[in-house]
């Protein structure tokens, strides 16, 4: 039976202090394993646009260690995350299923009708997650920076924004939160190692304002600690940034460096290039500010590699890096089965195994997984949804897969190399009123929004503005000759062959999954 997060309240171990409180690492790892099976590191970044790295094709940024390190390896052009949305996103590279397996939807949803994904596919007891899978592999797990799978009604004790952080009860009652949810989020997942939690986005914290800034450095220092400790055995560490979603991370480049969601730090880490050189060096190189945010992660990210020289670990480590959503379009795209949500930035390097490549080949976000497990020869019994890439950056084979699966809110996809199918599909309560008033309801089955804009109907991220097609319920795009997803064929004759294709192929990938989806299942 599976425990809420508050019945996982009761039962932790007081441990209030900034201190850490992992669990030990395993045990079973050797200095003769580690260094015959490869270490792997999964750097995760935070709405990140292929504008935001010079690799990708960016102008205005400086990331030479991203560049270099996408250079030296496998460049994935046609990666394309399955949920593109924060929650849902992280759902896929904690467990290598498809969001819509979240036992949460499940409990919310009635099975005979479309789930709606978006923050809400969870990790609960009982779901099984690569850091579960690695135990008694061999390996020891880490997991430093953003998590964002979890229930924000656990957080127990609530801040005013403009508290005082230094008032030792505001104080106390910010550091019992992070310990709190780090004991949970640390049961619920199973990681050997956790340290420098953000447990959610800045805003959902129950933080006071001054307390909501990004803190990269000391995301770096548990990483680089984490290796320090485990350096003698294999090892999968996951790093997700906070950033560069927001808030601006430019502001927190300029703030206390000793600010963390744990409270005051008594020093600023001092573990990767400092902030003030990031500023110097984006204005030398004639670039803007916001450059400097980028240059943050990727000062971090040459921290890591100083760190894996230092202990000889180069050679034998795999670096995954991707980011959780938004591609092009400068991420209006977020939150929608479009290419500026799923098709996102994301390279493989493993000098020990892989040339430097720009793949083409259909990869999805459930693929990482299943990589990493064959990279260190890991095995499971627990079901997943991809296929490791392995082969495909190997060149064994230059196919991985004919299509990949999308889906979030009320909307699911398939896309293959030329074409993609978009399918919104209500629930039965509005259903109806949907079908006989067609452009009434958005892709999040609302009617209206919450913000400035309020009364008027719109896409959260402004996705309307750019595909005149958002408000069909059927949208087919021919990717080869409209990459910006601009002409809808769904309703074309000439392509009505095409369309029941695509039809098909996205009616296999709803058929196994929980929930109803139209005439899909």
């Amino acid at each position: 039976m599976r425990l809420s997060l508050l019945k996982h309240l009761a039962l932790l171990t007081p441990c209030f202090a900034l201190s850490a409180c992992s669990s030990p690492p395993n045990a079973m790892g050797s200095d003769t394993i580690g260094t015959q099976r490869p270490n792997v590191i999964m750097i995760y970044t935070d709405d990140m646009n292929f504008k935001d790295a010079a690799v990708f094709g960016g102008k205005e940024v400086m990331t030479p260690t991203i560049d270099r390190l996408a250079n030296e390896g496998a460049r994935l052009d046609r990666y394309y995350v399955s949920s593109p949305v924060c929650t849902p996103s992280r759902y896929n590279l904690l467990t290598g299923r498809y969001a819509s397996y979240s036992s949460t939807l499940l409990e919310r949803y009635p099975t005979s009708e479309p789930a709606f994904l978006r923050w809400n596919t969870h990790i609960e007891e009982g779901e099984n997650t690569i850091a579960e899978m690695f135990q008694n592999s061999g390996y020891v797990t880490g997991f430093v920076g953003k998590y964002h799978n979890f229930e924000n009604e656990a957080i127990q004790l609530h801040n005013e924004l403009d508290d005082d952080p230094r008032d030792p009860e505001v104080a106390a009652r910010i550091a019992k939160n992070y310990q709190d949810m780090k004991s949970i989020i640390q049961q619920l997942t199973g990681f050997d190692y956790m340290e420098s939690l953000y447990y959610n986005n800045l805003h959902a914290m129950a933080l006071p304002a001054e307390m909501q800034q990004h803190n990269q450095e000391w995301v770096t220092q548990s990483a680089l600690e984490f290796i320090d400790q485990n350096h003698g055995k294999p090892f999968y560490l996951y790093m997700a940034t906070t950033t560069p979603h927001g808030p601006p991370p430019v502001a927190s480049m300029k703030s206390d460096p000793r600010i963390t969601p744990a409270g005051f730090l008594d020093q600023a880490p001092q573990v990767q290039a400092s902030r003030d050189s990031a500023f110097i060096r984006v204005k030398q190189a004639g670039l803007p500010e916001s450059a400097a945010v980028m240059l943050w992660i990727d000062d971090a990210i040459q921290a890591l590699l100083d760190k894996l020289e230092h202990h000889d670990l180069l050679d034998n480590t795999m670096i995954i890096f991707a980011s959780d959503h938004s591609g092009k379009n400068g991420g209006r795209g977020k939150m929608t089965n479009y290419e500026g949500g799923v098709n996102t930035p994301a390279f493989v390097w493993w000098p020990k195994k892989i040339s430097p490549q720009q793949v083409d080949g259909l990869v999805s976000s459930v693929d990482i997984v299943p990589t990493i497990l064959d990279a260190t020869g890991v095995s499971t019994e627990q079901p997943l949804d991809g296929q490791s890439m392995l082969p495909l950056l190997t060149g064994q084979t230059d196919q991985l897969r004919d299509d990949a699966y999308l889906e979030i809110t009320y909307t699911r996809g398939v896309v293959t190399d030329r074409w993609k199918y978009i399918a919104v599909r209500f629930p039965s309560d509005i259903r109806d009123d949907a079908r006989q008033n067609p452009g009434k309801y958005n892709q999040e089955g609302l009617t209206q929004t919450t913000d400035a804009l309020a009364g008027t109907l719109r896409s959260r991220y402004r996705a309307h503005e750019l595909h005149p097609g958002y408000f069909d319920f059927d949208q087919l795009y021919d990717l080869q000759n409209d990459p910006d997803e601009r002409h809808n064929l769904a309703n074309d004759p000439a392509y009505a062959d095409v369309l029941a294709e695509m039809k098909a192929r996205l009616k296999q990938h709803v058929a196994p999954l929980p929930h109803a989806f139209g005439e899909f299942k």
